[in-house]
């Protein structure tokens, strides 16, 4: 019988890791039940349900109620983890890959695991078995084929996991209420090592929630799951589970489960812990198993970025004795980390083209958290996504880790840490494994919307050696598979995750499962991948060492980089190299190289590079006698002759546009030295428009290649809205390419409450009517008015709108208006947004009507309106809803966009009011009166259209919802908060100061 328990044991500890101090929790189970066993026999033609190939949207992921803070967190600048260029060492491309699923179910939740003889793949909610050379043995079909408990139980999120020390493979997927059956977790593990005749035992796990995102663990004394369960409160619930593992292997009855809270986790609404994960056959000591965490600072209750460490420890004898403690909060060796996008939304990542956002998985260790026993220590590597540069253009890049435990019950630390963003792409969706001898291979997902280079999601790989450089990915990038097309769905659902395993047999051998797209299809890939030693000899080229770009001269060294990619160590092999394919230089490299290791070479003999302006090829290879690959032996770089002195602006970094510039903005730019020789004292300047140009000198040592920020120290006016044209300069004397010298951009001051217009002429409007709205009168003031307390309903199901509007001066068609709706509420009136566009008010003092159509799949709810008028010949861009016109007004209104068929539920939230009440210090509280009680989502904007905040909110009181916000760490400016379903929502404005 399913029962809740209180904690059995509290506990409170101070004690000193490696990390800080901190009181840690010890509590007992939360949640104690058992299962029966139901068998099922072995795959046949017979009980296999085919595919159903319907499309279906699966349960979206649960949120809870935790809180960002904007503004709040480190790094403020790069991520000082960041990995920026691209490994070098070239590895073969993969050995094998299939499509593993061709599905429309959203999201598909692609997972695999790699057994002795079969991969057994899964995803919402069907499964396939292949053998290892990507043949089908069991063809894609319902979940429900396993029989047993998961006979019509098809709901989702399955995980595939095969249990290397048993030889077993393990099937989970959740199943949410149903009537009179509880919601469970679902769990088949087959009878013996053959997935296919081998017959499963089937257990369900009656839970009192949804165990939503469940990710499955092994550890010597259970399956451990973890959970995205009780979001909302997830340190009072239990949320990781225990199975008896060692009985389910048997096939036994009454299978126990535990379920555990977690004693002070933080999260940002969503969240996904991640349990450590037993990968080869050595299994560790019972006892003291791990769960693990990110926590980011940018979250409530977070001071600082850290890992959050949690031990369990099952008495299967006792149940009550069975603890789950704080462990470690490691700091130590952790870069600060943003795991924070768009405050929390799920639509993150831009893809090609006019394809919605797609999400970026954030919040969640993902899977797997691979843990391996080696010879004198313990390792566990992991990964999750963070936003890699301060600037408010997102760029996705993969935090990973490597943690070593000296022995068994000692404290992990930080052996590596990398953030791996090569370059402008966005990577994220990463799963990571540790082969046998401590590689690490590294599968991701890969988006760009750069129209130059667009890159559809695509799936590739990387990894590192043992013994490469610390917080490396050193091998080159290599693709698995290139999307042709975005994510489909509006919901922009990606994943939810993807799935690394590695091959028992070799220990070496990676498979990787993801996601992406062929039209509307999603498909996934999988792809097999080595890059570990198999040969004995084996000996390769891998890059250039010097020289690189500079002015070179007439006798240049040469050096260059070796791998010995094999399993024995080599010397006294013949290196060689050649310029422009002239003749080949060729020496012996006499000393001793391991495997799988780097040396360096330098030749004798030099080489004439003396040519200013010339690009060299230089060639150079290895001839290694008895050389099992010869694909290796030889690369081709090209290195270039550059002119002495060339040095260049490369951006201008401040101001950025904004709101609210002053009349004393600092100006930075940065340069970079394009020439072969170090510069010092450069010249410097920039100008504003035509104003006077403000020079001065950089006095520091530029290095060759290197760029420099330089701020100057004179300031800049820009306290007037409107755009602004920016060029910055250098000049240095004898510059050998004027062309880069010089860069011109353009910032604008967007005081979107453009106060400052002209109206005194009569220019703007003066008279406005719409709905029920009738304003007549309108003053003048300064040019802006602020009328958004009132609001009209428009019926989006009519279509048609007409507003009316006088202006008090008009003369030669220049009196022009334009209209624009916030229908997405992020605070900027976009182009698509701009339903009447430059309309010629051609009379003063007298009303016209304009019509406009409300779109047919407008957003239901509240929304701002923005109206301009002005004299269209003079400064100022009507058309730009946050410039200054010189001669005219704007203002703003609120609407509210009904529907004939609405549902009753948003009838009442149509009734309802929203306020944003200020308690000083910048804390805002943002209360919605209704009894209306399913949860809301409420977001906030910055005048960027930045979403800053993005949660799930809960009339926890019965007649209003109540949320607090921290904006103490904002910048100063105006806010856009929504409270409201997705369809349906109310918008107020507030000032932080």
């Amino acid at each position: 019988m399913m029962k809740k328990i209180s904690a059995l044991l509290i506990l409170l500890l101070i004690f000193h890791l490696n990390s800080v101090a901190q009181t840690n929790e010890i509590v007992g189970p939360a949640f104690i039940d058992s299962a029966k066993v139901v068998k099922s026999g072995a795959l046949t033609k017979d009980n296999l349900i085919p595919s159903s190939k319907k499309p279906k949207l699966y349960n979206p992921r649960n949120r809870g109620i935790n809180k960002v803070v904007p503004g709040k967190g480190l790094p403020k600048t790069t991520d000082a983890a960041l990995q920026s260029k691209m490994g070098d060492i070239p590895v073969k491309a993969p050995v094998l890959t299939f499509d593993g699923a061709v599905t429309r179910s959203t999201p598909s939740d692609p997972t695999g695991a790699v057994g002795r003889d079969y991969y057994v793949n899964a995803w919402n909610s069907e499964f396939a078995i292949w053998d290892k050379s990507g043949n089908v043995v069991v063809p894609e079909s319902s979940l429900a084929s396993i029989g047993g408990t998961f006979t019509n139980e098809t709901d989702g999120d399955p995980i595939v996991f095969y249990d290397e020390s048993a030889d077993r493979f393990v099937l989970m997927q959740f199943s949410t209420e149903n009537g009179s059956t509880p919601p469970a977790l679902l769990f088949a593990v087959a009878q013996g090592p053959d997935p296919v005749n081998s017959g499963w035992y089937t257990y369900r796990f009656d839970l009192e929630d949804l165990p939503d995102y469940p990710k499955i663990s092994v550890w010597n004394d259970g399956y451990y799951i973890t959970t995205n369960k009780n979001a909302r409160a997830p340190q009072g619930e239990e949320v990781v589970f225990v199975l008896e593992r060692d009985r389910m292997l048997q096939g036994s009855d009454d299978v126990r489960i535990l379920g555990f809270s977690l004693p002070g986790i933080r999260n940002n609404g969503f969240y996904s812990p991640a349990g450590f994960s037993v990968v080869g056959r050595n299994l560790p000591p019972p006892g003291n198993a791990p769960i693990i965490y990110l926590q980011d600072d940018e979250w409530v209750g977070v001071n600082q970025d850290h890992l959050k460490l949690w031990l369990i420890n099952v008495d299967w004898t006792s149940l009550g004795n069975s603890t789950i403690a704080e462990s470690q909060e490691i700091t130590n060796g952790i870069s600060p980390f943003d795991a924070t996008f768009d405050g929390g939304s799920f639509q993150n990542l831009p893809q090609p083209g006019e394809a919605v956002d797609i999400d970026a998985l954030q919040g969640a260790m993902m899977y797997m958290t691979q843990y391996r026993r080696f010879s004198g220590y313990n390792s566990v590597v992991m990964n999750f996504v963070v936003d890699v540069e301060p600037s408010p253009a997102k760029h996705a890049g993969i935090r990973w880790y490597e943690l070593r435990q000296q022995a068994d019950g000692q404290p992990w630390t930080v052996y590596q840490e990398g953030t791996y963003a090569p370059d402008g792409s966005d990577r994220f969706s990463g799963s990571i494994g540790i082969d046998q001898r401590g590689n690490i291979g590294m599968g991701f997902t890969v988006v760009n919307d750069d129209p130059s280079k667009p890159v559809f999601p695509s799936i590739r790989y990387t990894g590192r050696f043992a013994n490469d450089p610390l917080g490396t990915m050193t091998v080159e990038e290599q693709s698995i598979v290139e999307g042709d097309s975005p994510q489909p769905r509006p919901e922009g659902r990606y994943g939810d995750y993807a799935h690394l395993s590695i091959d028992p047999v070799d220990g070496i051998t990676f498979w990787h499962n993801a996601e992406y797209f062929r039209g509307t299809d999603r498909v996934n890939k999988v792809g097999v991948f080595s890059f570990s030693a198999t040969e004995p000899n084996d000996v390769g080229a891998v890059s250039l060492i010097s020289p690189q770009d500079a002015t070179l001269t007439t006798a240049e060294q040469i050096s260059v980089r070796i791998r010995n990619y094999g399993l024995n160590p080599q010397s006294n092999f013949e290196v060689s190299y050649s310029i422009n394919g002239g003749p080949q230089v060729t020496e012996i490299f006499t000393e001793s190289i391991g495997p799988e290791s780097f040396a360096t070479f330098t030749f004798d003999e030099t080489a004439d590079l003396s040519n200013v302006g010339e690009t060299y090829t230089i060639t150079f290879s290895t001839n290694l006698v008895n050389d099992s690959n010869n694909n290796n032996n030889s690369i081709d770089t090209q290195v270039r002759n550059l002119p002495p002195r060339d040095v260049g602006v490369v951006s201008i970094d401040s101001p950025e546009t904004s709101e609210d510039l002053t009349a004393n903005e600092t100006i930075t730019i940065t340069i970079e030295n394009f020439g072969g020789e170090p510069q010092q004292d450069i010249p410097v300047s920039y100008q504003i428009g035509n104003n006077t140009f403000v020079n001065e000198t950089y006095n520091q040592v530029l290095p060759v290649g290197e760029i420099a920020v330089y701020t100057f120290n004179q300031t800049a006016n820009f306290e007037g809205s409107g755009r602004y044209s920016i060029t910055a300069t250098t000049n240095l004397s004898e510059d050998f390419d004027p062309t880069n010298d010089s860069i011109t951009e353009s910032i604008v001051n967007l005081n979107c409450i453009p106060d400052g217009s002209d109206c005194s002429a009569g220019d703007g409007i003066f008279y406005f009517e719409l709905g029920d709205f009738l304003n007549e009168r309108i003053p003048c003031t300064t040019g802006y008015i602020d009328f958004s307390k009132g609001s009209t309903d428009l019926d989006r199901s009519v279509g048609e709108y007409t507003v009316t509007v006088k202006t008090n001066f008009a003369e030669d068609d220049v009196e022009k208006f334009s209209l624009w709706i916030d229908f997405n509420d992020n605070a900027v009136f976009e182009d698509e947004e701009r339903l009447i566009t430059s309309e010629v008010i051609p009379e003063e003092d007298r009303a016209f009507s304009y019509d406009f159509t409300i779109p047919s799949n407008a957003k239901l709810g509240q929304h701002l309106l923005r109206i301009r008028a002005g004299d269209t010949s003079f400064s100022g861009d009507l058309n730009d809803p946050c410039s200054v016109m010189q001669y005219g007004t704007t203002h703003d209104y609120s609407v509210n966009i009904i529907d004939d068929t609405l549902d009753p539920e948003d009838l009442i939230l149509n009734e309802a009011d929203l306020v944003v009440v200020s308690y000083g210090n910048n804390i805002y509280r943002a209360i919605m009166e209704t009894n209306y009680d399913e949860p809301l989502r409420i977001t906030v904007h910055n005048v960027l259209g930045q979403k800053l905040i993005e949660n799930q909110i809960v009339n926890e009181r019965g007649d209003a919802y109540v949320y607090e916000i921290d904006m103490s760490y904002a910048a100063p400016g105006v806010y856009l908060l929504r409270v409201g379903t997705r369809d349906f929502g109310k918008v107020e404005r507030f000032i932080v100061k």
